[in-house]
């Protein structure tokens, strides 16, 4: 009897040790105490992941450029009347090529008045063929002297003076007024012509058509030659036809 209520007591003992233990903070904790627990991110399987929606691509239009305003397309230029200086010479007209010299004229002090005209004759003296314009220059750079103007057989007419510059063509001169040095005054006009040959019909028309053009510039009083100027000096223009001057 002694030893069952022993036994019992003993039983008893042990079980509320265990129930007192089981129930203390410096018990250790087994795996079932976090059976119902949430768990970690990296615990959770790959099904129980909570997916995040993926965003949503924006779609970026390009903007749009107002369209270009057409520009009007310029109207075709007006056709321009070609001045009586651009049309050839055979048809009455004038057509002037540029060959200004390095020599055989100056510039005037001040802007000059323009109302002589003077009428040259000249040709090359120097061997050759003597109607060529580029010989009959050389000669005038051998003795210094220019002209405003030159016209060749065909009737070419050449600018060799600008007609605001003074260009030596007339020399020791006087007109019949009893003015004197009468480049100040007046444009030089050269004709290649020997004294023997003549002018061509294209020369004559070239000289009315340069005087004309000339006379919408200045206001010319006088058409003269050089013998009119220099007399006992000078002969030229020799055998000029005065009467197809128009």
């Amino acid at each position: 009897m002694i030893r069952l209520f022993f036994g019992l007591a003993s039983f008893l003992t042990i079980s509320l040790g265990g129930l007192w233990y089981g129930s203390s903070t410096d018990a250790p904790l087994d795996d079932a105490a976090f059976e119902n627990a949430p768990l970690s991110l990296e615990e959770k399987p790959e099904a129980q992941l909570e997916s995040k929606p993926e965003a949503s691509a924006v779609v970026i239009e390009p903007e749009k450029k107002p369209e270009e305003e057409k520009k009007p397309e310029p109207p075709a230029p007006a056709k321009v009347p070609v001045a009586p200086s651009e049309k050839p010479a055979e048809s009455g007209g004038l057509s002037i090529q540029s060959r200004l010299l390095r020599f055989g004229y100056r510039l005037p002090p001040t802007p000059r008045g323009i109302d002589t005209i003077v009428l040259h004759s000249s040709y090359n003296a120097l061997g050759g063929d003597v109607y060529s314009v580029e010989k009959t220059l050389q000669e005038y750079e051998q003795y210094g002297v220019g002209a405003h103007y030159l016209i060749d057989r065909s009737g070419a007419v050449l600018r060799l003076v600008e007609e605001a510059n003074i260009a030596y063509h007339a020399g020791s001169s006087k007109m019949s007024d009893g003015r004197k040095n009468v480049n100040d005054f007046s444009l030089g006009i050269e004709i290649i012509a020997t004294e023997e040959s003549g002018y061509t019909d294209k020369q004559y028309a070239a000289v009315n058509a340069l005087i004309a053009d000339i006379k919408t510039r200045h206001k010319i009083k006088s058409v003269v030659g050089h013998m009119d100027i220099a007399p006992g000096r000078k002969t030229d223009p020799w055998k000029f036809d005065w009467k197809k001057l128009q």
